[in-house]
């Protein structure tokens, strides 16, 4: 199968959803051009600590899953594009105060400002697939091709921030802060009217928060999804945060260029093997691929527990396979969210989706502790224990259930 005869939809795509796609592909690769290098740089400038660089990413990570729901829900009662407005203006400003930071708080507040910005821009870009597609198999094409961009853009992000150096890091930060505001002059131009027109047509009347609350509460196969959403992003995330720490609390030369590398390799082989790897599993169901992708998550967590530091090639080989879990899994549980939302609250549930984050925010905490208190051969096989513990209750409470209706 050719990429032309997977992508053949784009072409008849609407203008808006070219924008988000286009924006998310340039915004992703400024985001990554800083964010796989903020433990080094705190770690460099304030000596800080594995447990005190964790504590303050997690609490930025946390502060952006909340705000999400929140924002989510009132993309529902007003438009998207008001919303992602908010998050763009929100990341320029934050993009712009980390290159003028001089202090661990001040870096807290722009990184929370980021993971805020991150956070309202997700929910959105994820609604408004389902705002424009009707074709289920439509959104589910358009969620895998916006991952598949989502990784272009930390494939390339890495690779120009250590071109640029982290001696060039405020330079790095206003760049990054240039790309995000003409994603959003293209947002003001280009989304609003047709944008504005899709929600009049879709809300009829108003929705309260607690009711929406209440109705994503209640919906058990919903709350079991993001259960496990949030255990796999937890192990999936120590792969960019406390990886990078241990391996610069190291002795091994060029470690920053191994930091590269291994984030390369990560968005290299998805932007490689996604279209193979999904065609060969485009017969199994949504829920049986994240099975599939928990397991390799698994796997890598071991191999990294017993990789050798003195050569990078275990290293890449279990970021290989940690790749090929977040392939099948990641991306399809936003086709799991897709599914199972009602129409008039997607942008609610997939706001509500994103305190999966809660699971990204603690990995670094996490592992700071890990790494302060034990050593990496246990933080990794801990992922290993949490991972199969994720596997145990996604197949029992949400595959075995299924097969036996």
């Amino acid at each position: 199968m050719t990429a032309n005869t997977r992508f053949s939809f784009l072409k008849h795509l609407p203008l808006p959803i070219v924008i988000m796609l286009l924006g998310t592909l340039l915004t992703r690769a400024a985001y990554f051009m800083v964010w796989p290098f903020l433990a080094i740089i705190l770690y460099q400038q304030f000596n800080m600590s594995a447990t005190g660089i964790g504590g303050l990413l997690a609490i930025a990570s946390i502060l952006g899953s909340i705000t999400g729901v929140y924002s989510g829900y009132l993309s529902d009662i007003f438009c998207r594009r008001t919303v992602m407005l908010v998050g763009v203006i929100i990341s320029v400003f934050s993009f712009v105060m980390m290159a003028f930071s001089s202090s661990p708080l001040l870096y807290l507040i722009a990184i929370s400002g980021i993971s805020i910005g991150r956070a309202l821009l997700e929910a959105c870009s994820k609604a408004l697939i389902g705002d424009y597609i009707e074709s289920p198999k439509g959104r589910e094409s358009i969620q895998y091709f916006r991952y598949y961009l989502v990784n272009i853009g930390a494939a390339i992000g890495p690779y120009v921030g250590l071109m640029g150096g982290l001696s060039a890091q405020k330079e790095t930060f206003l760049l990054t802060a240039i790309v995000y505001f003409v994603y959003g002059i293209a947002l003001r131009r280009y989304l609003l009217p047709a944008t504005e027109l899709k929600k009049s047509q879709s809300i009829d009347y108003p929705i309260s928060f607690s009711n929406t609350l209440k109705t994503i509460i209640v919906h058990r196969a919903f709350m079991l999804l993001l259960l496990c959403n949030i255990l796999v992003m937890f192990v999936y995330a120590n792969f960019d945060s406390t990886l990078v720490q241990y391996l610069s609390r190291t002795d091994l030369p060029n470690v920053v260029s191994l930091i590269a590398l291994l984030v390369i390799v990560n968005s290299l082989t998805i932007i490689s093997t996604q279209l193979p790897l999904l065609h060969l599993l485009r017969r199994l169901t949504p829920r049986f691929k994240i099975l599939l992708g928990i397991f390799f998550i698994a796997l890598a967590q071991l191999i990294f527990a017993f990789s050798p530091l003195d050569t990078a090639y275990y290293l890449c080989f279990a970021t290989i396979i940690l790749s090929f879990g977040e392939i099948v899994a990641i991306p399809t549980f936003n086709v799991e969210v897709d599914r199972l939302t009602p129409h008039h609250l997607r942008g609610a549930f997939f706001g509500a989706s994103n305190l999966a984050s809660i699971g990204t925010a603690l990995a670094p905490l996490y592992g700071g502790l890990m790494l302060d208190l034990f050593s990496g051969k246990t933080l990794f096989l801990w992922l290993f224990y949490i991972s199969v513990m994720t596997l145990l209750i996604y197949y029992l409470f949400l595959v075995k259930p299924l097969d036996q209706g």
